[in-house]
């Protein structure tokens, strides 16, 4: 068990995982991605678009792992031995090595020779700059000399204007200044900057003379030589921070040092950004805002199944995952889909963050209903789907606050004078989709739906996607009980009478014998039909028959997915892997068999499954879909996926090199799904317009469940318990069901379910 009692921390033991665990850490328009070492990049990307490098190598958008760019040196005065405590280059053995990974810090925590080092990383909360702390102790009976280096590359001078930068002491500042002098800059920052709370007994300004020419990382010519050069630098390729601090330690007596580092217009925005950041109680208060952010979204909804791990990651990490996505989409970029996905289930725990969201996203939808697929940076690709995405999330809000004044909140259209409500926005949206059909009555593909890559499949306008089809059935329906919720019932069997016959075009032309196909290209030509030379089976067009209602037979639908694409990691997204590479169709015939939407276990579609498992009744299938895609996996050990974070695919069985590995873990709109597919579909806590409703569908393995839900200012104490005799007693009186009984803020409610064996009404 590596996950704190109280979910706040995971402490990482085994220090070489198969592949790095990652924590970000962030706020509105700074974010860092660092593994188990404290290594990664960071960087300045506001919601407006403007970006800037900070302390990385590389690019925003390019995650690939960075490496020894953050190291905290040690060096014993006296003897000249020195290691990287948060490092440990030479694998030596270390008495304490590990990282207490923590929703907005992580702290690496090493022990070497009667040295105990912490060094503790943070985001600022509203500025772009890391926040360090550094603790060395001496933890053995004698006195001790020991030198401290904290180091940090910089790619702030990687820019095309390297002969116009200068790394160098700023006396005013206190602290190192890179300045880029350059007449024209693409973002506002002329300054990068670390200062610590202490001063430092030398500096340095380059890799060159830090590792040395023809060094190492791991072995520094610098520290090796216990002093640093203290001098400047400019026209360098690779800058850097490093300080150095003489520290002379009694028995048992530990001292910490502060440093921030971070980005500023002006060299005197730096300072003040800096005594800011270092003023007295500034990093105590920074930590206990998030402390409280966390407790904030704890409370909201509470569960325990007996299952730490899942526990935990319900209660707490996969809210704080989702958050993630709610505030930068998908780290590379703020997309329509993945951020009003992320709305729709931040709503349970945040809706007003989900309010806010939608907002946002709303405004890049096109005039004509349809939307940008991203922006930060944009992407103009003709995807169709975005408009699909507007009416869950937009109910999801309501359903959980019971307020409708959302629906009056005005947005402009993207690229357009034109301003309408949010409900113009979602009728807008749905006009789009259920207009635009094919020849066989089905909604037009254009540049790509919900699967990104299957791209060039409908660029003519003639092919038509059987996925879009079916998500716009269920959007269509969305609507329709929205609008009578508005006592506009004209309208509301409008959408229904659409949905309809949507629902019987897909029954009349993509069904194939037990399946229903992924849909024509620009040709004709079917895709994941049985006549397909590969790919003749997609997961997705099963699963979303069954949660639009267009199956008409959902059980078997679900048995075939059983029988044809499960694997011990999960279910394939398709089978087999297509091999014929084919422009019609897109990159998805490009990509390596058992990678991304072709036939790897796409996480995101695996929660769709679980999700029309519990509409069928199917607990024990849904639990075991949710068991495999989890962290933990025994059945499939080496992923490699961090234990504190759901990722977004294991590559399939059909990978000729790497089957069974995550890939793409904490930006994924699966952290979305399983926390709603577990909250609301398995555990059954479903909002509807009228009040909170217990629908569960308890797995065996659940004989009893207690919940804390807040709802509407009302405080529900839940016992879920498996039973031959289904019972519902609210308040010590029994009922038949509905929607659970409400109060004034602060009611407390005591809720016992005893359910049967399948879902709960």
């Amino acid at each position: 068990m590596n996950f704190s009692n109280d979910f706040s921390d995971f402490t990482i033991t085994d220090m070489h995982p198969p592949r790095p665990w990652y924590n970000f850490l962030w706020n509105d328009s700074f974010i860092a991605q660092i593994d188990q070492f404290g290594c990664g990049k960071s960087w300045y990307y506001s919601p407006a678009g403007v970006r800037a490098n900070h302390n990385v190598t590389g690019t925003a958008s390019d995650l690939g792992t960075v490496t020894d760019n953050r190291l905290v040196f040690l060096r014993d005065s006296e003897s000249g031995e020195y290691w990287a405590a948060n490092r440990n280059f030479r694998n030596e053995a270390f008495d304490t090595f590990q990282t207490i990974v923590e929703q907005g810090r992580s702290r690496i925590v090493s022990s070497f020779h009667d040295i105990t080092c912490e060094f503790a990383l943070s985001v600022a909360e509203d500025d772009p700059a890391e926040c360090w702390e550094i603790t060395v102790k001496n933890s053995g009976a004698t006195p001790r000399r020991i030198q401290l280096f904290p180091y940090a590359q910089t790619a702030f001078n990687q820019l095309p204007h390297s002969p116009c930068m200068i790394n160098d002491w700023d006396d005013s500042l206190s602290g190192l200044l890179i300045q880029n002098i350059a007449p024209k800059l693409n973002t506002p920052f002329r300054c990068s900057f670390m200062v610590s709370n202490r001063a430092p007994d030398g500096w340095e300004s380059t890799d060159r003379r830090f590792k040395g020419v023809y060094g190492l990382h791991s072995d520094p010519a610098a520290v090796q030589s216990g002093q640093l050069s203290s001098q400047g630098t400019n026209f360098e390729w690779q800058m850097c921070f490093a300080f150095q601090f003489n520290l002379d330690l009694a028995p048992g007596e530990e001292t910490s040092i502060r440093l921030v580092s971070g980005l500023a217009e002006t060299p005197g925005a730096a300072k003040v950004l800096s005594e800011k950041l270092l003023a007295p109680g500034a990093f105590e208060q920074q930590n206990e805002d998030k402390t409280t952010a966390r407790s904030k979204r704890e409370d909201r909804l509470r569960i325990s199944i007996g299952d730490i791990n899942l526990d935990a990651l319900t209660t707490s990490w996969l809210k704080h995952q989702i958050s993630l996505g709610r505030e930068w989409g998908r780290v590379y970029g703020r997309g329509f889909r993945d951020m009003l996905q992320d709305c729709a289930a931040v709503a349970s725990f945040n809706p007003k963050a989900a309010s806010d969201g939608i907002l946002i996203c709303l405004a890049y939808q096109y005039e004509d209903g349809n939307s940008l697929r991203q922006w930060n940076p944009p992407w103009t690709h003709p995807y169709r789907d975005g408009a699909a995405w507007i009416l869950p999330a937009v109910t999801a809000v309501i359903k959980e606050t019971g307020d409708f004044s959302l629906l009056e909140r005005d947005v402009p259209f993207y690229k357009s004078d034109r301003i309408g409500t949010v409900l113009d926005h979602c009728f807008q949206g749905l006009e789009y989709l259920t207009e635009n059909l094919g020849e066989h009555g089905l909604c037009l593909w254009g540049g790509g739906d919900w699967c990104d890559t299957i791209d060039g499949a409908g660029l003519e306008g003639c092919g038509e996607s059987v996925w879009l089809t079916e998500a716009t059935i269920y959007s269509a329906n969305l609507l329709a009980d929205l609008l009578e919720q508005l006592n506009r019932t004209d309208e509301s069997e409008t959408y229904r009478a659409k949905a309809c016959e949507l629902k019987e075009k897909l029954r009349s032309q993509a069904w194939d014998k037990d399946r229903f196909i992924c849909g024509f290209n620009d040709d004709g030509l079917k895709l994941g039909a049985h006549e397909s030379a590969d790919a003749n089976l997609f997961l997705n067009m099963q699963t979303w028959a069954v949660l639009s209602g267009t199956a008409e037979n959902g059980t078997e639908l679900m048995d075939l997915i059983e029988r044809e694409l499960a694997t011990p990691a999960g279910y394939i997204l398709c089978k087999p892997a297509c091999q014929q590479k084919n422009p019609r169709i897109g990159m998805f015939s490009y990509m390596t068999p058992g990678t991304c939407e072709n036939a790897s276990v796409y996480c995101h579609g695996n929660a769709f499954k679980i999700v029309a498992d519990c509409k069928l009744g199917r607990h024990e299938e849904a639990y075991t879909t949710l068991k495999k895609i989890l962290p933990g996996n025994p059945c499939n050990p080496g992923s490699g996926v961090e234990p504190y974070a759901v990722t977004n695919q294991y590559l399939g069985p059909e990978n000729p090199h790497r089957a069974g590995d995550a890939n793409g873990t904490w930006i994924t709109g699966t952290a979305g799904w399983i926390y709603r597919a577990v909250t609301e579909h398995l555990l059954g806590l479903q909002p509807e317009y009228d009040g909170l409703h217990l629908r569960p569908c308890l797995p065996e393995a659940w004989p009893e469940v207690k919940i804390r839900r807040i709802y509407r200012d009302n405080i529900y104490n839940i016992v879920l318990t498996r039973s031959d005799t289904p019972s519902l007693t609210v308040n010590g009186e029994e009922t038949k069901g509905g929607p659970l009984p409400m109060g004034p803020a602060g009611t407390e409610h005591h809720v016992l379910l005893n359910c049967g064996s399948g879902p709960t009404n």
